[in-house]
C-alpha cells in the first residue's frame, strides 16, 4: 500500500512539474529573442544586435507559424 501511495505521489509530482514547464514556455516553444540575446552576444561577440536578430529570425521564424527551426533541412 505504501508503494502504491508513493507511486501516485511521484506521478502527481511529475505531472505537476511538466504542467509548470509547459505553462511557462513561450507560445511556439522557443525562447524569445530578448531572452536569447545575452547568450547570442556571448557566442558571437563581434556581431551587431541587428545581425543577431536576423540570425534568430532565420532559425526560428518571425512568429507566424514558421517552424523551420535550426535542425530542419
Amino acid at each position: 500500500m505504501k508503494k502504491f501511495i508513493f507511486g501516485i505521489a511521484a506521478l502527481g509530482l511529475v505531472f505537476g512539474i511538466g504542467t509548470t514547464v509547459v505553462a511557462n514556455s513561450t507560445e511556439d516553444g522557443f525562447p524569445s529573442f530578448k531572452e536569447m540575446l545575452p547568450f547570442m552576444q556571448q557566442m558571437h561577440p563581434d556581431w551587431s544586435d541587428e545581425e543577431l536578430e536576423a540570425m534568430y529570425r532565420s532559425c526560428h521564424g518571425d512568429g507566424e507559424n514558421n517552424r523551420r527551426g535550426m535542425m530542419s533541412q
